[in-house]
This record gives C-alpha cells, structure tokens and sequence, in this order.
C-alpha cells in the first residue's frame, strides 16, 4: 500500500514545473492531473479528442492532443515542452494512457492483441524516449501506471495483463538504466478502480463472446460470464479514481520513491500472494474465484453486464 509518511517532493522543485500526464481525460488520468496542478504544477494533460479537452481543462491543466501511438502528437508534446513561454522544466511523467479488452487467449483476434500493445507499451516507450532528454535536465521523475495483472494474470485477461508484465519489465530495465542520471522509476500497480475503462470492459467483452464461434461458446462462455460477473461486483466497493488520482501524484512528488507501490486493497493482497505462493497453487486460488456457478447449465454469455479491473 502507498504509505503516507514521506514528505512530499514539492519543498525541492522551483514554481510552476510541468507535469505530463497522458490518459488524461477521465478516470484515474484527470484524477492524477487535478491533484498534481493543485500541488502547483502546470499540467500537460494528455487527451485525443476536443470534447475531453474542455471536459479536463482546469486552472493549471492545460489539454494536449496526445494519442500516445500517433508519433506526430507525440513530436507536438516535445516541442511544447521545449518552447514553454515560462521556461518551466519537465518535472514528472505520468504515463497512464491504456486500453482494456479482454477475451480468451484462443480467442481474443490477433490485431486487437497488437493494438493493446500499441497503446499499453509501446506507446509509452515512445513518450519516454522523447521525453527522457528533458527529465534529465530537471533530475525528474518516470511514474509508469501497471496494474496488479503485470504480476498475476486472471483468466481472459491475456493481452491486457501481457502488456502490463511486459511494462514492469521495461520498467525495471529503465530504472536501472537511468538512475545514474537522477531521474527516477517508480511502477504503481492498481487493483480495482472505478473508472470509465473498467465499466466498459465487461461490455466489450460480452460483445466478443458473442461472436464467438459455437465450439468457443461450449468452451468459454461460462468463464467469461463468471469473470465479467466478479470483476462487475467487485467495482462496486473498488477505490474511486479521485483517490487513486491523489495517491499517484503524492507518490510522484516523494523526495525518496520505492520502485513499486500498490494501489487498493485488492492489489495489496493479490501481489504479494502472487510472488510466493507456488504457481500450481496460485493457479487454483485464481480459477476458484472465477469458477461458473453452473456451468452445466449456462451456455451464452449473460447480457447487460460490465466491468473489469482497472
């Protein structure tokens, strides 16, 4: 869990730094982008369309078009930082940009495999390669947004959770790469958070199950009904983004950073029993809790449903 103790980082900035923050137009991203501009940043909040920029927009917010997978808006990013009128370094670097879709690996089409790497990876190496020249100048800091499923990965959740183990990993080699150079890593793993992408992401994936052929239906709709129904009840009582939002930009102003720190009370408990318990066993604790109540019975998916971690 992000404990509280430390002292904010804010004491050893000089006024006005800025702070990007890409994913920024609703959820945890806004969340994030409004507790660091009441901190006293000047946020480039990272959106793509105009009506997310006025939705974000705020004294101390600023919205930047920014798909992080169109290599032009990530140019533009860069020459706004390097042309800011007030001269303020790049202090902080949120990426937090990501998408959710969800399906068996048998399943799940092979472009909307690439398309959540393209978004949830490599995406985020592309803004961290541009963006690195700066943050070494300030001595700033890389705040990359994983997910409890970059260390245990639930069922159907393949993809999602391939591209977040896949971003610890980079996350790690960055860290050990760049601290010689001042700049800091840090990875926040959230569990369960209430946002926009997590409410949609049971729907998508009801919409998958229904076009799946008949073999994929005997095999996996009563998987998919149980998943989507634990991770819909289980939203209810999840942390709200507002308070994820504030936890990430506290652990973005630390003077002195773990490299890894959990987000809600789900991903405080799953982590730490994923590393140590044995993988057979895990395996069995994960299927239990999303075992079909009936699966003799149930056959399509359930219609009307939503959810999903965050």
């Amino acid at each position: 869990m992000i404990r509280p103790a430390q002292e904010p980082w804010k004491d050893q900035r000089k006024p006005d730094e800025l702070a990007v923050v890409s994913g920024a137009s609703s959820g945890i991203g806004a969340a994030t982008a409004r507790a660091l501009a009441a901190m006293g940043y000047h946020v480039l909040a990272g959106v793509r369309t105009d009506s997310e920029a006025d939705a974000v927009r705020a004294d101390g917010i600023e919205p930047v078009t920014l798909d992080i997978t169109v290599p032009q808006h990530v140019e533009a990013l860069v020459r706004r930082i390097a042309d800011d009128p007030e001269r303020r370094a790049l202090r902080v670097l949120v990426n937090n940009a990501g998408i959710e879709i969800n399906a068996p690996v048998e399943v799940l089409p092979l472009p909307l495999w690439r398309e959540q790497f393209e978004v949830n990876l490599f995406g985020h190496i592309a803004v961290i390669q541009k963006l690195l020249p700066f943050l070494r100048r300030s001595r700033g800091r890389v705040v990359n947004i994983s997910s409890v499923g970059g260390v245990a990965a639930l069922p159907v959740f393949g993809a999602y959770a391939g591209t977040k183990f896949a971003l610890e990993a980079a996350s790690d080699s960055l860290r050990r790469e760049v601290s010689a150079h001042g700049v800091q890593v840090v990875v926040i793993q959230p569990g369960g958070v209430r946002t926009e992408m997590a409410a949609r992401s049971g729907g998508l994936s009801l919409e998958l199950a229904a076009t799946m052929s008949t073999e994929h239906q005997r095999l996996y709709s009563h998987l998919i009904n149980a998943t989507v129904a634990s991770n819909t009840a289980f939203l209810k009582r999840a942390l709200p983004a507002a308070k994820a939002g504030a936890k990430i930009a506290r652990v973005a102003t630390m003077r002195r950073p773990r490299a890894r720190y959990t987000l809600g009370t789900d991903a405080a408990f799953i982590i730490p029993i994923a590393r140590f318990l044995p993988t057979r066993l895990m395996d069995t604790v994960l299927t239990m809790s999303h075992r079909p109540r009936n699966p003799k019975t149930e056959s399509t998916p359930a219609p009307e449903s939503s959810g999903g971690p965050s």
